[in-house]
């Protein structure tokens, strides 16, 4: 991560003598971009993380345009202000130094010329630099805890590569803030664990999946060990350098490493069980994490165990009953293989071509492969027949729990597999509060509606932080301006872009309609004739309503 205070330190930088004049708190923010622009209006193209370089021809000349300048680009995220004195300005404009002080937005004055086009390549080449170096940090550990997962390394040779990696003493500890394993590296282990488990409640718990957190009381980085629903351990690195992002990588590759260690420890499955629930759960483990998928290898890997992929009808299936009283890990473990056993009879006696992976407990997901060219109503046939075999299985099994089967949508390519799992796991937890039906053994996105599934997840704090990422913008943008722009763009997608429906139901005029929504565009930065953008925006508003 490059900081405001490295770039205002290179040579390049220095040669025109930067100084600080206000918001030197900040001067640690990442430096994300470099922009240089003589626009009073900046800030609405902005995406947060970048610094600002002008020779302020295009400053507001008043002190509350000059307040309200630095206002947006502190509500845009700019890490800093770069003015280079001389042109207009024979220093920074007292408006700006005051409200970037009281805001703490760092603001830096030069008091020589610098070619700016110099300093965009020099910070730009350092940035790609370091997305390159972290990017080959990040395959160099994913090959290494791959390799000690393939070869069934202990609990301790992974928390101990993790600390050989990152250069950083790791801690395993549970749940009770006790510390089980360590490897303190070039630390006293003695110093490191003194007091471990008071110092260790000082600070935040990690809680979502693959994120970091500082805790408060001493610089540690702390990284959750094990699925969203059953955490079982933290690691934990204390006393990284601030924005060393590669010590946080490795933890959470040190994590997935452990989680899968646990399950293949935990679970005694066979190897088909195996295979099966390594291709659905790396899927699904791209998706999360926005990784790309290597669709090749997974093609390959999925007809090895004999699902055909290619030229057919990918869909994904879950199959839903979770216990009614908690149990421990053991009976957990033993209650999905009995449920996983079952569905895979289903599968077998209905002969449907499937991978069948328990990936969390209390579901069974299924990877769906059917003959290209099949009709609606071919498919429907299709899984409502493996929806009843399940249900014969569950009942001959002894089953005591009830179950629901949620189905996704139909997909072309390995790709957007995750998508249908997902779904599909979404359907069948909100389709178990529906009264059961004889006559639905499965159900689908049409049974319980987008707001069924988005009231299920309201709460989810990565979809809160969606449908802030999309909309925050412009409820921002609304109430700088008293603005509805809001409102626009709801009567816009319930009008489906149709232009003559929305100038009648707003009663606006074309132009005005047109006007407002190239600042919608411009405020969050999207394409409005793209259906996805669209999908994405209506999905927000959902969210939004839903949370009141």
């Amino acid at each position: 991560m490059l900081t405001l205070r490295e770039v205002l330190a290179l040579p390049v930088v220095r040669a025109g003598g930067p100084e600080v004049v206000a918001g030197a708190r900040g001067l640690d923010a990442e430096v994300r971009w470099v922009h240089v622009s003589e626009l009073a209006d900046i800030a609405a193209l902005l995406r947060g993380g970048e610094l600002i370089l002008t020779t302020g021809i295009a400053l507001p000349a008043g002190r509350a345009g000059q307040r309200r300048y630095v206002d947006e680009l502190a509500g845009a995220g700019a890490s800093g202000l770069v003015v280079e004195l001389g042109r207009r300005w024979e220093q920074v404009p007292p408006g700006i130094a005051q409200r970037a002080e009281d805001v703490g937005l760092p603001v830096a004055a030069l008091h020589a010329a610098v070619p700016f086009v110099q300093v965009t390549e020099t910070v730009h080449a350092l940035i790609i630099n370091a997305q390159y170096a972290a990017l080959r940090q990040s395959e160099e550990a994913h090959r290494a805890f791959t390799g000690l997962s393939v070869e069934g390394a202990s609990v301790a040779d992974i928390v101990e590569r993790a600390a050989q990696m990152s250069g950083h003493a790791v801690v395993l500890e549970d749940l009770a803030h006790r510390a089980v394993v360590t490897a303190a590296g070039p630390s006293s282990t003695a110093r490191l664990l003194a007091d471990w488990e008071a110092r260790s409640r000082e600070q935040g718990c990690a809680t979502d999946p693959g994120r970091t957190e500082r805790g408060s009381a001493e610089p540690w980085l702390v990284v959750p060990v094990g699925p969203r629903s059953q955490r079982w351990a933290r690691l934990v690195a204390p006393y990284p350098a601030p924005g060393d992002t590669g010590v946080a990588m490795v933890l959470e590759r040190a994590a997935e490493a452990l989680a899968l260690n646990r399950l293949l420890e935990r679970d005694q499955v066979s190897l088909e069980q195996q295979a099966h629930r390594g291709v659905v759960a790396d899927l699904l483990a791209d998706h999360a994490a926005s990784r790309p998928t290597d669709e090749a290898a997974v093609q390959a890997r999925a007809r090895a165990l004999g699902l055909a992929v290619t030229d057919r009808e990918l869909i994904g299936v879950a199959v839903w009953s979770p216990a009614v009283v908690a149990v421990d890990a053991v009976a957990t473990g033993r209650r999905d293989r009995s449920l996983a056993e079952a569905v895979t009879r289903a599968v077998r006696s209905t002969r449907t071509s499937a991978l069948v992976a328990t990936v969390e407990p209390g579901q069974v997901l299924l990877l769906c492969s059917l003959p290209p060219a099949r009709t609606a109503t071919g498919t429907s046939a299709v899984l409502r027949r493996l929806s009843l075999a399940v249900r014969d299985q569950l009942r001959s099994a002894g089953w005591a729990q009830p179950h629901t089967v949620g189905v996704g949508e139909p997909v072309a390519g390995i790709g957007a597999v995750p998508g249908s799992l997902v779904l599909a796991g979404h359907v069948a937890q909100v389709a178990a509060s529906l009264p059961p039906s004889a006559d639905r053994p499965y159900f689908d996105s049409g049974d319980v509606r987008l707001r069924g599934v988005l009231g299920a997840l309201s709460e989810d704090p990565r979809l809160v932080a969606f449908a802030d990422s999309e909309l925050g913008r412009l409820r921002a943008h609304d109430a700088r301006h008293e603005g509805d722009l809001v409102t626009t763009l709801r009567a816009f997608l319930h009008a489906r872009g149709n232009i003559s429906a929305l100038s009648r139901a707003s009663h606006l005029s074309r132009p005005a309609l047109y006007a407002r929504l190239a600042r919608i565009q411009d405020v969050l930065g999207v394409d409005l004739e793209d259906a996805e953008s669209n999908l994405s925006l209506h999905v927000a508003l959902l969210v939004s309503d839903l949370r009141g």
